[in-house]
């Protein structure tokens, strides 16, 4: 998913937020839902395929979902934090994540 993530930001750079988080999300889960219980469940406690499929597909349907409803949220946490710590400190920290600036950042106050 760190692939994903370092890919998705630098084709998309600071727009399509919801579209690497959902995606990244939702590749991840997919991984998680039918891989990861085929092996725990299927291989491990012989369950019958058509167990492990429905339990699968309702666990990443639920993922899905809940990656979609909560998008918004990624944008309110942005807007707060970029208005916590303002523009340029937010660009500063947006681009070190993109591995785009080495810069230190300044103290943050800490809330208290």
């Amino acid at each position: 998913m760190l692939l994903y993530s370092i890919k998705s930001k630098k084709v998309t750079g600071e727009k399509k937020i919801w579209m690497r988080a959902t995606g990244s999300t939702l590749v991840s889960q997919l991984v998680d839902s039918f891989i990861v219980l085929f092996i725990a469940f299927k291989l491990g406690a012989d369950w019958t395929w058509q167990k492990v499929l429905a339990i699968a597909l309702v666990n990443y349907s639920y993922k899905f979902a809940m990656a979609i409803i909560l998008t918004p949220l990624i944008y309110f946490v942005e807007g707060r934090i970029e208005k916590y710590v303002g523009h340029d400190t937010a660009m500063k920290m947006k681009k070190m994540a993109m591995g785009q600036e080495e810069e230190v950042l300044p103290d943050f106050p800490v809330a208290g």
